[in-house]
């Protein structure tokens, strides 16, 4: 009998460079210079984004039927309240806070082993610093332009409503000028820089989290008074993902620079007085680029062939640390 040699092992796939994906800056428009133009949706946006918007009342519109056919079947349920056991809602103790459930009911933190896991939830992360007047705007209008911003942050980043493709409550806080100028973006897909969109509804879980600063200053172009406000922030996204995956890959991690401005009310017309967004530029860490070219946003973890070897999400680099530079490493 001839001996056969042996086989050389074979060796896994590569697993894949870490997701880090530069989304270009792109400054608007010269202030009130260029002629305006209007983007309309297209019809797959619209389809989109009513699939994605009611998706969630038409489950609650079937849990909804079969309840009435339940009641309607005899099905009747009743409680039995034990003699003695009468303490009061006082007297109940508080029951321990615990980590949302995974898709197959086990506790799980989705932040943890992630540099986030430190991070504040993030509307509480939104945080202006106190207003006092600069330059020609005086300390209530400085307080007025902080609070659109941290509004317009909060719409564009953490909101529902954004995340399933709306994005006119972000939209409305503008300027109206700027407001139909902006509407262009969340067709081009060019709206990453400053607003986030999910790719999967059922595996995204709600509780972003967030870093960051903010700072500001009085300025001028064109003859226009300008009140600026700069933002740098980190966001955290946690997916239900796979349980065998890795510590930190359940969460993708977003962050940009958004450049703000708010002219003077005696120095435009009535249309471009509020906010505008006048540059923006983002990075992002462990997002699949697939959904990220097309404007949606979806973690990259995935399993490796039949042996299902778990494949980390990469080194993120700097992009959680506000004090470093923001990673520059692109994929997509």
């Amino acid at each position: 009998m001839e001996n056969t040699p042996p086989r050389e092992p074979i060796d896994p796939p590569a697993p894949p460079p870490a997701a880090v994906a530069q989304v270009n800056p792109v400054q608007l428009p010269e202030w009130l210079r260029s002629a305006q133009t209007e983007h309309q949706p297209t019809g797959w946006d619209r389809v989109r984004f009513f699939s994605a918007r009611h998706n969630g009342a038409l489950l609650l519109g079937l849990g909804l039927v079969l309840a009435l056919l339940m009641v309607g079947g005899g099905v009747v349920l009743v409680g039995r309240v034990a003699d003695g056991v009468r303490a009061s809602a006082s007297a109940s103790p508080t029951p321990s806070p615990t980590p949302p459930l995974s898709r197959v009911g086990e506790p799980r933190d989705l932040f943890a082993g992630s540099p986030a896991a430190a991070f504040a939830p993030a509307e509480e992360a939104v945080r202006m610093p106190a207003a006092k007047g600069t330059g020609p705007f005086t300390a209530a209008q400085v307080r007025t332009a902080l609070e659109s911003v941290r509004k317009a942050l909060i719409e564009s980043r953490v909101d529902a409503s954004m995340f399933m493709g709306d994005p006119e409550p972000f939209l409305s806080l503008l300027a109206p000028d700027a407001r139909e100028r902006s509407r262009g973006d969340f067709t081009n897909g060019s709206f990453l820089r400053y607003a986030t969109r999910m790719a999967s509804p059922s595996e995204w879980d709600f509780g972003v989290r967030a870093d960051g600063r903010v700072s500001y200053r009085a300025t001028r172009q064109n003859d226009v008074r300008l009140l600026e406000v700069s933002t740098e922030f980190v966001w955290a996204y946690p997916f239900d993902v796979d349980l065998r995956a890795p510590a930190g890959a359940t969460v993708v991690a977003l962050r940009d620079r958004v450049v703000w401005q708010v002219p003077h009310p005696d120095d435009v017309p009535a249309s471009a007085r509020g906010l505008w967004i006048t540059s923006a530029e983002a990075v992002t860490w462990n997002a699949d680029c697939a959904q990220l070219r097309e404007g949606w946003v979806q973690e990259q973890f995935w399993m490796a062939d039949v042996h299902r070897d778990q494949i980390p999400a990469g080194d993120p680099g700097t992009i959680f640390d506000l004090d470093a530079p923001a990673p520059t490493t692109t994929r997509c």
